[in-house]
């Protein structure tokens, strides 16, 4: 979910408890805390791991995100940051047991919006791996996000006025009404896509990516409501049982890497491809549904998201390398 939902609601949920001004504070900080993963973006760039040092990753997990909301709690409770933020809004945020609980509490409140959201959070890593996601918002709504920026603007112009209780309701209405209407597309998105078929959201909020597949040829579709538009994006085509000696090993080696191992974590569905060059075989991993996707995006749109969109490795003399970050070419190796 985007930033101002996840501010707004905690704080919300604070003011209309009645909680004091540091609880509701530790609140909103738990609610925004998990989202400073970007921070540890560029130590998986530079050292790949599988440890999810990636956006929506280890720290959204129940044990993690919790610890990392208690970790910021404790770093704006100490000296300069702690005065600042007293001198800023009058707050005097410090470390105890009621804010721990409360920036925990928000924590949670962040990792409930998240799993409605497209691709979820890992909740129970580090014990499992899976993402817990019931596919129905986008990563941001529309909606959600100009009625939360709009609700914070309203507290910070009319303070006195400003009655948090109605505004929660509203914003709490908001999100099922918005909700029922993603339901209701994904529904008829299924429905035009065929049995078997898979729907995920799509910016928009009538918009479903819809994946199907026959006999070994992935569709991506771009399903648009009311109307009920479907709109072929790409096709992709799985590589055919029996692979043979020499790839089915190349891909062995792949996917030992941990590069590999992310992608295929972070992606919707995984097609490999390979070809065999001097000696080697080369293997592209390509996510369908963020290929097909941007595909269809603006190019300056394009670059920045490559990594998302596909993988590329090189396995020869017993070696695999993978390449390709948003941010040069880092390699590991697996022999």
């Amino acid at each position: 979910m985007d930033l101002f939902t996840h501010i707004a609601i905690p704080y919300l949920i604070g003011r209309s408890l009645k909680r004091r001004s540091e609880e509701t504070a530790a609140l909103v900080l738990g609610g925004v805390a998990l989202d400073l993963d970007f921070l540890l973006m560029p130590v998986n760039w530079i050292f790949p791991t599988f440890f999810l040092l990636v956006h929506r990753g280890i720290t959204h997990s129940l044990f993690f995100g919790v610890f990392t909301a208690l970790l910021v709690l404790g770093l704006a409770s100490c000296g300069p940051v702690r005065s600042r933020i007293r001198e800023r809004f009058g707050i005097d945020l410090g470390l105890s047991r009621r804010t721990a609980l409360f920036a925990s509490a928000g924590a949670v409140i962040h990792l409930a919006l998240d799993i409605i959201t497209t691709r979820g959070v890992p909740l129970l890593y580090p014990l499992d791996t899976s993402r817990w996601s019931l596919e129905i918002f986008f990563y941001s709504e529309a909606p959600l996000l100009i009625a939360s920026l709009g609700l914070l603007l309203l507290y910070a112009k009319s303070r006195d006025s400003f009655d948090p209780r109605k505004a929660l309701l509203f914003l709490l209405l908001l999100l099922v009404l918005t909700g029922g209407a993603r339901l209701a597309e994904r529904e008829r998105a299924l429905e035009a896509g065929g049995a078997g078929s898979v729907a995920f959201p799509a910016p928009g909020l009538f918009s479903w990516t819809v994946l199907a597949e026959d006999g070994g040829l992935v569709r991506v579709y771009g399903y648009s409501g009311p109307s009920g538009d479907l709109k072929l994006l790409e096709s992709f085509e799985r590589l055919e049982d029996p692979l043979g000696e020499g790839l089915e090993e190349a891909i062995d080696m792949a996917e030992a890497l941990p590069q590999v191992k992310t992608f295929r974590w972070r992606s919707y569905d995984v097609i490999v491809s390979a070809s065999f060059r001097d000696g080697g075989w080369d293997l592209k991993y390509t996510d369908p549904v963020m290929a097909a996707r941007m595909a269809e995006a603006p190019s300056p749109l394009s670059r920045p998201f490559s990594g998302l969109t596909s993988l590329e490795v090189r396995v020869e003399g017993g070696a695999a390398e993978a390449g390709g970050s948003p941010f040069g070419s880092k390699i590991q190796k697996v022999y």
